[in-house]
């Protein structure tokens, strides 16, 4: 998804298909039946067995922003190469506040005529469409009818993260964020499972596994939540997980909130929503989240109860999670965004998404980009001096004594 916004209308025109000189050929929808329509042809094409992003279906993404408050127009553009979808973008039309922060604090920013590029909603097939497509963004970004183009976790190594590597107008352009990104695969090309350990590090999971069923004397029980009748009841739980942990305080984690609710509704209707929960002598100790779409499962968020952090709850269900995604025969987990250990232990590749803002040259835009400079190279600084990651360590001291004090209280 975007990064969530202020939104407000912005006035644009639909555009035709125009052929390209002699390269792709572009067609434009900013309706909901068009956009739909360009998608479908996007989600056919053969994307050769690469993990794929929830949020940038159209079952998802169309019915998600038009619960979303303020503007709802999504901007869809295809590009077709001798007559077979090559390219795609997809986002949405609003006024915005572009996301820039110095650490945790985000740098108020003026309102802007946007385009939200979603995550996953930049694609091509071959170099040749996605110059296009770079092109194409920088005449609209000149055309004046708007302020600011933003996008949201853009892969280094796809044909359009290669092309964009160096730069949008001129090098580093773009304050470009970038942030670790794991994945698992699951199946090779031909559907067999793959193990991503090491034969002496799966014999010490098992032993773990023993030792979290003997601790409560073999009640130990997995829970699947697919139903869309039960996923508010599964969000609670999670919830109520998650409250006990560190995640809650820092704010990360599900919420019982709108755009959550809406999210797990959305991909249970669609026949996508995964929640596992771990019950432990009848106690939910853990849980998992995610859709499954395209062969990639895509993990939300997961928390575990912190009393039983020496059971590891959290990994015991992971492995679980692991073994049915692969006897359903998907590919891919996509754990999201940051470098965390279990992510190391269990992932199998690695990449730096990037999240971009490229300005216009209007009055409102240039402030947004002198605040936008200010807040990189401020966290340039907090990065190469080692900053960064030592007040990282005192907030997770801090955060990790209030939470032990809390459980000593109970």
């Amino acid at each position: 998804m975007e990064a969530h916004t202020s939104a407000h209308p912005v006035k644009t025109e639909k555009s035709t298909p125009t052929p390209i000189k002699s390269g792709p050929t572009l067609s434009v929808e900013l309706t909901w039946d068009g956009a739909k329509k360009l998608l479908h042809s996007w989600e056919h094409t053969d994307h050769k067995g690469a993990a794929r992003v929830a949020t940038a279906k159209a079952n998802f993404f169309l019915p998600f922003i038009a619960e979303m408050p303020g503007e709802k127009t999504p901007y869809v553009a295809l590009w077709n190469k001798d007559g077979v979808p090559d390219g795609m973008l997809l986002g949405r039309l609003a006024f915005t506040r572009p996301v820039a922060r110095i650490g945790n604090w985000q740098v108020p920013m003026p309102l802007l005529r946007t385009l939200n590029i979603t995550e996953g909603g930049l694609e091509a097939l071959t170099t040749e469409t996605a110059l296009q497509q770079k092109k194409y963004l920088q005449e609209l970004l000149a055309s004046g009818n708007f302020d600011c183009i933003s996008i949201f976790r853009l892969a280094p190594d796809s044909e359009v993260g290669r092309v964009f590597e160096n730069g949008f107008l001129k090098p580093g352009d773009g304050f470009p964020v970038k942030i670790a990104r794991w994945f698992t695969e699951l199946l090779d090309s031909h559907g067999r499972p793959i193990a991503a350990n090491s034969a002496k590090t799966r014999s010490g999971f098992r032993r773990k596994d023993r030792k979290l069923v003997e601790a409560f004397n073999g009640a130990v029980e997995i829970r699947e939540i697919r139903d869309p009748k039960k996923v508010t009841e599964y969000l609670k739980m999670a919830v109520k997980i998650g409250a006990a942990g560190y995640q809650r305080s820092i704010g990360v984690g599900v919420k019982d909130d709108p755009i959550w609710n809406s999210v797990f509704r959305i991909h249970a209707e669609n026949g996508n929503f995964r929640g596992y929960l771990l019950e432990a002598e009848g106690e939910p100790i853990a849980y998992i989240v995610g859709p499954v779409v395209d062969g990639t499962f895509s993990l939300l968020a997961t928390s575990y109860l912190p009393k039983h952090s020496r059971l590891a709850p959290g990994t015991y269900l992971l492995r679980r999670v692991i073994e049915r995604l692969q006897d359903e025969g998907i590919r891919w987990i996509d754990y999201g965004e940051g470098d965390y250990s279990y992510k190391e232990l269990y992932g199998t590749y690695r990449r730096e998404d990037a999240s971009m803002n490229y300005y216009a040259s209007s009055p409102r835009a240039k402030i947004a980009w002198l605040l936008n400079s200010v807040a990189h190279g401020t966290m340039r600084f907090l990065h190469s001096s080692g900053l960064l990651v030592r007040l990282k360590k005192i907030r997770r001291f801090i955060i990790d004594r209030l939470n032990k004090n809390k459980l000593d209280a109970d």
